[in-house]
């Protein structure tokens, strides 16, 4: 705006007049309010900071809380997956470890200890559908069924008949699973088998198999016939006479 006593230009707050001296009235109302403003906002950022002041406390425990909840998070992922990382790093070492492992499992195999090369394979984590183990998927998967007979038919007979059991049924009924599984496969994949480079100690793993059945369930050759013709409740009951004289 322009002075009205000699035409220079003032400001919008100028209270006189630079050039010559003459005090403004004009430009009152632009003066007042700019002092509201002022004092609106000293009030406002002094509310501010007393909001800030009484909210720092709370302000703190929040973050705090955010920092600790994603502290929880991180520990529950890592122990919810602890296995699997521990798994995933077993799988590489058993690439790396490739030609050391292949010995250990012909020694295994050659042992005939199967049982011995199926837990080797697990507490290794090797992957046998995949390079450099691909070549041993199905002597893998027989070895495990192998491994689950053994085990359960072990359990159903070490107490003998005398003993006090925590469950019988339970015992009959993994057994005969395990019998019926390991012979399932056996028979199902028979022509796999046949073509496979292991095919001589999957053979082996079955004529174990039928040693075991023949001393520990008392079923020779014929036996073993008539028992898988049978129906699945004939076959626990046969199992329950000779394990627990039932």
């Amino acid at each position: 705006m322009k002075c009205s006593s000699c035409g220079a230009e003032i400001g919008l707050t100028d209270k006189v007049c630079a050039h010559c001296g003459r005090v403004i009235t004009e430009n009152a109302g632009y003066r007042a309010d700019l002092n509201f403003y002022k004092k609106d906002s000293a009030r406002t950022k002094k509310k501010v900071r007393q909001i800030l002041s009484e909210n720092i406390p709370m302000v703190i425990s929040s973050f705090v809380m955010i920092v600790l909840l994603i502290a929880v998070i991180a520990v529950l992922y890592v122990k919810g997956n602890a296995y699997s990382f521990r798994e995933d790093a077993a799988r590489r070492d058993s690439v790396k470890n490739y030609e050391t492992y292949s010995v250990i499992i012909k020694d295994y195999l050659d042992a005939g200890d199967y049982t011995g090369f199926a837990a080797f394979e697990e507490n290794h984590s090797i992957a046998e559908w995949e390079e450099p183990y691909a070549d041993l998927w199905l002597l893998c998967d027989m070895a495990k069924e192998y491994a689950y007979l053994v085990s359960a038919v072990e359990s159903a007979t070490m107490f003998g008949p005398d003993a006090r059991w925590y469950n019988p049924e339970s015992y009959v009924r993994d057994c005969r699973s395990a019998i019926w599984d390991f012979n399932f496969e056996f028979e199902r994949r028979l022509s796999d088998i046949d073509a496979d480079p292991y095919r001589d100690y999957i053979y082996d793993m079955k004529a174990k198999a039928d040693i075991i059945m023949e001393v520990y369930l008392g079923l020779d050759e014929q036996g073993r016939e008539q028992y898988f013709a049978s129906s699945d409740i004939q076959q626990e009951a046969y199992l329950e006479e000779v394990l627990i004289h039932e």
